[in-house]
């Protein structure tokens, strides 16, 4: 195991070393007791069953019980308080990792995996706490109960002690040797359960799509998958299998020359059956202790992919909210030639624009054409463009990113809705609204349908808001939006899943509710147009032109060629 994994190991149990200490004494406990339990029985075989004496008989069924009793206590605090410790661990791990998510730069998931990342937060941290559990306490007790029967094993003869030692560098090489093979095996297991988890996700997202097409392209996915999966679960269990196995014929054999051995010695009045019953009986409990030992060792190997992809979860790069607290705009917003090449491909190229305070600009273009990626620079979405962005004469990435996002409420054509009670789908918002101010953003939203659901506003919504339609999800993030109150506005398509009747009551609630703030609309109806002070034409990631709608008509441009075509 590499030095950053026994790092993590540690800094992740440290603040729990007074219960670790708890459970190490239960494991001293059951060690001891085990050790004693070997130890006696020269005194059951040699003063009971030969001697027959009463009086040992008595006090050697005390010492017994009380061993017995030891063993119990000790195994009651290893068996409770380790995994305790092990749950706290994966409560802190988990809570870090998701904090993490919400915390990370938005580029970062534009370039990951998402079912990995899931797989990463779910199976392997549940993955780590259960090697854990194998490698903790039980390879403390054993380690214990190792030294404790070596003394023993000593004390009672050396010679045939000996014969236990040969064996002890076929069991070092047989470690060695699947140690390595199960490390490599569990890290391929990680793997392709990820990409399990991820396929399942996709299927599940977006069943509609997979309905419409060929099922018999996914199922021959899916199958190429689960192979990967069922093969990489076949050889990690293999070598475990095999290596439990050459451990036992190799104790096996150890312990065969040793009843050979002892038998000769008992013939030739050099030991008693006491001695050697004793003897044999410390080295079962050897040998099964050393099997623990080799098995936790190898469980750590296989702990290290598992502890690569959770410090992965840990170091996701983060967003440093830092810089000048963003108050509200005062002056102006200023995209002072603003360009976007993400791997390659040039989205935004030399972008020029003035917004002013409490202006309302429509930006207008085909589908590609930047203009979604223009205002999502706004709340820091993307951040990687050159140029600069000026709100009232500070650069964008010199205020601190959380006030910039208080301040602005962005309604994309893409409505999220989370898997929860529409109540705290609204919350969101604004976490401490009464149920009165939710109900009224709901009705200037137009929302009027949503109380006429069963549980009102307890109403459970569905995965991604599957129990709404795409109207009444847009509606909803509408409502969020007059909850928020912010101060400037960007609305993406917002709303491009309504009617038009719908439409225009939400547009005029929107422009009498918000009329004294910044609006950015973005949109493919030439009627929400009307609304706007200002029109900005984008084409191939640059702006073509723009001014008023009657100033873009008698120019003739790009603007008048989409009206027409609108039109047709």
């Amino acid at each position: 195991m590499e030095k950053k994994d026994l790092r993590f190991l540690w800094q992740t149990y440290k603040p729990y070393w007074p219960l670790i200490l708890l459970a190490v004494i239960g494991s001293v406990l059951e060690s001891g007791a085990l050790a004693g339990l070997a130890y006696i029985v020269k005194n059951v075989v040699d003063d009971v069953f030969i001697a027959k004496s009463y009086e040992k008989l008595y006090w050697i069924i005390t010492v017994i019980i009380t061993l017995a009793l030891f063993k119990q206590i000790g195994s009651f605090l290893k068996g409770y308080i380790y995994p305790l410790v092990i749950y706290k661990a994966l409560y802190v791990l988990r809570n870090r990792i998701y904090k993490n998510l919400l915390g990370a730069v938005p580029s970062f998931f534009r370039k990951q995996n998402h079912g990995d990342l899931v797989s990463r937060a779910t199976t392997d941290v549940e993955r780590f706490g259960e090697i854990s559990s194998t490698i903790g306490t039980n390879v403390i007790t054993e380690i214990f109960t190792v030294f404790a029967v070596v003394g023993v094993l000593f004390y009672r003869d050396w010679k045939m002690f000996i014969i236990f030692l040969i064996t002890v560098p076929l069991l070092a090489y047989a470690l060695h040797f699947f140690g390595e093979k199960r490390k490599k095996y569990s890290k391929k297991l990680q793997e392709d359960f990820s990409d399990y988890l991820q396929n399942l996700n996709q299927i599940i997202s977006g069943f509609e799509i997979v309905k419409l097409f060929q099922t018999d392209f996914f199922i021959k996915l899916f199958r190429r998958i689960n192979k990967n999966l069922f093969k990489s679960q076949k050889k990690n269990r293999f070598y475990d299998v095999v290596y439990l196995s050459s451990v036992e014929i190799i104790a096996y054999v150890a312990v065969a020359g040793i009843i050979f051995y002892g038998g000769l010695r008992i013939i030739k009045g050099e030991i008693t059956a006491g001695d050697f019953f004793s003897f044999l009986g410390g080295i079962l409990i050897l040998v099964n202790s050393l099997q623990t030992l080799q098995r936790g060792a190898i469980n750590l190997k296989a702990l290290s992919p598992v502890i690569d992809r959770i410090l992965f979860a840990l170091n996701i790069p983060q967003e440093e909210d830092r810089g000048v607290r963003f108050e509200g705009l005062k002056k102006e917003i200023v995209y002072d030639k603003v360009s976007l090449n993400i791997d390659g491909n040039q989205i935004l190229k030399n972008i020029n624009l003035k917004i002013k305070k409490g202006e309302k600009v429509a930006v207008i273009g085909q589908t590609g054409s930047g203009k979604s990626t223009v205002v999502k620079i706004l709340p820091a979405l993307i951040t990687e463009y050159n140029g600069e962005v000026l709100i009232d004469e500070l650069e964008l990435r010199k205020y601190s990113v959380s006030s910039v996002r208080e301040k602005i409420g962005m309604v994309s054509q893409d409505v999220f809705i989370f898997n929860d009670t529409l109540r705290n789908n609204l919350l969101i918002a604004k976490p401490d609204a009464t149920d009165q101010e939710l109900i009224e953003a709901l009705k200037k939203a137009k929302a009027d349908f949503v109380f006429e659901l069963e549980e009102g506003l307890d109403t459970v919504l569905g995965e991604k808001g599957s129990r709404l339609s795409g109207g009444e999800r847009q509606r909803i993030s509408i409502a969020r939006i007059f909850l928020k109150d912010p101060d400037i506005l960007i609305f993406d398509e917002a709303t491009s899943a309504l009617d038009v009747e719908t439409e225009e009551l939400v547009m005029e609630e929107i422009s009498n509710y918000f009329k004294d703030k910044t609006v950015i609309l973005i949109t493919h109806r030439l009627k929400l147009l009307e609304i706007a002070d200002r029109i900005v034409v984008m084409e191939n990631g640059k702006i073509a032109e723009e001014g008023t709608k009657d100033q873009l008509i008698e120019k003739k441009g790009v603007f008048y060629r989409f009206l027409t075509i609108s039109s047709n």
